[in-house]
């Protein structure tokens, strides 16, 4: 029997079929909404499918501690409890789920699928914190979300943070706007648990989202004349407090080293800290751009108040609360200025931005003032750009196939272990393979793979502070009972080396410790930069000297100090204090300058940044290149250039910063001075290199 064909059926005829299909579908206000936010999510999800492809560099700050975090969870250590990170349990709990799921569940191997889990984690809390917000219509969500695509918001890993702050000012309007004490007791409790989970995360969100519910909850009640709504407070906090202390409980009766019973609470506040302190980088946004963000911001704000002034209480309430998470976080860019972080703290406006759009429909100057203020934010937005739909083509053309793309995170096509591991792991010895190492000062995605991963703190730059360091040490302390090796990466390799701060200047009681209790394995150079140290057999000797010295010049915040005999030494000791015109607790404290010299010939510059402000601390200082400065820990000598000189000097701060306003050295002193020999001239022409 002959099957006789019909024409083929045009693309139009489809379309209008399609088209004629929809319009026989009827959907109420709530079902167009859930249909708006259900499309974007699929169509976020295949942008972060696409983008996942694309390499990306677990030896980043964020994807190493990433990394770090699942291996952790895997070997039965967890954040908070056996180590301190930046990052909490919450966080390491995600980085661990996204693992489980890949085939060989190597952390390091599954970086891409760690990648696409936290983005799509961002997508599906945008779409929660949209459906929670009842007075967010259809319109409303697709404005959002097409901010979301052609801004790209959203698109970096930690980004998720974001959302979970403004899904708890959502949380805390759906307090307000209860109809019932029973409903605003669930939404009390859902908040305060909420809120927990964010301070698993990381705990500086945490603190934020405590601060906007209380302030949402006070502007809820204040607009809705309903006192009521401050009970939610009471219970709020109360659901916090309880679910802290089940928590720490939970560390105390499962951990032999789990110390004091906030411990988890008191260490986590010093690495906030810590990253204050150490991590400050300048504004780096142009200053014309800068001052259109700020315009957006103060539009945003100003509107809202407008709008609390002239509509329904609930609808004010609701912008009122997501105001306050999109201010509160901008202070996120405050300490490290770069601009993913200037990106990352001005998202949250523009969400509230989208969401004004439909209120200013009803008068073409409000309608006009929005327009333009979403034209200054397009003009200043340093990620807009059309990657988004162009991701989604590569999917519609076929460029990209979905199964293939899955397949890439879950197996990946080339191991990140054999390319990235440093040549010490890969060359163990059998002995040593159940002992546990440490990578100092960072380069935490290296370990893990061969030999069980151990790290008192996570990011060792933001272990500078005293309490911190006095725990990493106690930590060493007990590890080398069970045995400890070292991988010692290059100075301003992942971590930058922001202003010249050297790790030994971070971390200088770390540094010391090490110093005096492991040594170099082998003086054989390494092309990836990573040298192990072991415990030797012998306590090292060390001998702490003083360099004497004048001061033939000396302002307040500016000297020269003039040493009595020229010295080799590569490790110089300094015994300063440093104070600040602007509270540092509030300000970012700037570095001094500080540079070795010898005659008018520079030998090394770089920076400091105190540990404790207004206050004497120590740190040290090299004059080492990073390439050689493995060689410390040898037994043999170090060659090192010759200098007679010490300049140091106030560093300018920006609006943000808190510059130096008096600078004191009152001792300098050399760590084991007969170690380090005057360089050959072949040797100085290479270290002056």
């Amino acid at each position: 029997m002959q099957t006789i064909q019909g024409p083929p059926v045009s693309y139009p005829t489809k379309t209008r079929e399609l088209w004629n299909l929809l319009k026989r579908v009827h959907l109420g206000p709530r079902g167009a909404k859930v249909t708006v936010i259900v499309l974007f999510t699929f169509c976020w999800l295949l942008v972060v499918l696409v983008r996942s492809t694309v390499p990306r560099d677990p030896a980043a700050l964020e994807g190493s501690s990433l990394v770090a975090l699942a291996t952790s969870l895997q070997q039965g250590d967890v954040s908070g409890r056996d180590f301190q990170s930046v990052f909490g349990p919450g966080t390491q709990f995600l980085a661990w789920l996204a693992t489980a799921i890949t085939k060989n569940r190597s952390a390091l191997d599954a970086y891409g699928m760690i990648a696409f889990f936290f983005c799509a984690v961002s997508a599906m809390l945008i779409a929660v914190m949209l459906l929670v917000c009842d007075r967010v219509s259809w319109q409303d969500s697709a404005i959002v979300y097409t901010f979301c695509l052609l801004l790209n918001l959203f698109s970096e890993i930690a980004d998720f943070r974001i959302v979970l702050l403004l899904l708890s000012a959502a949380f805390a309007y759906r307090i307000t706007s209860a109809d019932t004490i029973r409903q605003q007791m669930i939404w009390s409790t859902a908040t305060g648990l909420l809120c927990f989970v964010s301070q698993l995360v990381t705990f500086d969100l945490g603190i934020d989202a405590v601060v906007v519910v209380v302030c949402a909850l006070i502007a809820g009640s204040v607009l809705t004349r309903n006192v009521w709504a401050l009970l939610g407070i009471e219970v709020f906090l109360a659901t916090l407090a309880v679910a802290n202390i089940g928590l720490v409980v939970f560390f105390k009766l499962t951990s032999a080293n789990y110390g004091l019973v906030f411990d988890y609470q008191n260490y986590s506040l010093e690495i906030l800290r810590g990253y204050h302190n150490s991590m400050g980088i300048s504004w780096q946004l142009p200053l014309r751009q800068t001052v259109v963000l700020i315009l957006g911001a103060a539009y945003v704000i100003g509107k809202c108040i407008m709008v609390a002034r002239k509509s329904d209480p609930l609808q004010a309430s609701l912008l009122a609360s997501l105001t306050f998470a999109a201010v509160i976080w901008v202070k996120s860019a405050f300490v490290s200025s770069d601009i993913p972080h200037i990106t990352a703290a001005f998202t949250s406006m523009i969400v509230v931005l989208g969401l004004l759009a439909t209120k200013e429909l009803k008068s073409k100057q409000a309608l006009a003032a929005w327009a333009l203020t979403v034209c200054g934010v397009l003009f200043a937005w340093p990620s807009f750009n059309l990657s988004a739909p162009v991701d989604m083509f590569q999917v519609v053309r076929g460029n990209v196939r979905i199964r293939a793309a899955i397949r890439n995170i879950y197996v990946p096509k080339k191991s990140l272990q054999a390319r990235l591991l440093p040549k010490p792991l890969t060359s163990d010895s059998a002995d040593r393979r159940d002992v546990s190492v440490l990578t100092f000062p960072y380069d935490n995605h290296l370990v893990g793979v061969r030999r069980r991963f151990f790290a008192p703190v996570l990011e060792s730059y933001a272990a500078s502070t005293e309490s911190l360091e006095h725990y990493y040490i106690q930590a060493l302390e007990r590890q080398r009972v069970k045995g400890l090796d070292i991988m010692y990466g290059l100075d301003g390799g992942v971590v930058p080396n922001i202003g010249g701060i050297q790790a030994i200047t971070r971390t200088p009681r770390i540094f010391e410790y090490l110093y005096r209790h492991f040594e170099l394995v082998s003086d054989e150079d390494h092309v990836d930069g990573h040298y192990e140290l072991r415990e030797p057999y012998q306590p090292r000797d060390v001998a702490i000297e003083e360099l004497p010295f004048s001061t033939p010049h000396q302002l307040v915040d500016s000297g020269t100090l003039k040493l009595a005999v020229p010295s080799t030494c590569g490790l110089v000791r300094l015994q300063m204090r440093i104070d600040y015109t602007k509270n540092s607790l509030i300000f970012r404290p700037s570095a001094i300058g500080l540079s070795l010299n010898n005659g008018d010939q520079l030998v090394w510059r770089g920076s400091v940044r105190p540990q404790e402000h207004n206050q004497k601390f120590v740190t040290y200082v090299s004059p080492l290149p990073p390439e050689t400065f493995h060689k410390v820990f040898s037994q043999g000598p170090v060659q090192s250039l010759k200098w007679d000189k010490i300049q140091y000097w106030n560093l300018p701060a920006d609006l943000l910063g808190s510059s130096a306003s008096r600078i004191i050295v009152e001792t300098l002193h050399c760590l084991d001075p007969k170690k380090f020999v005057e360089a050959t001239p072949a040797s100085q022409m290479a270290i002056v290199r």
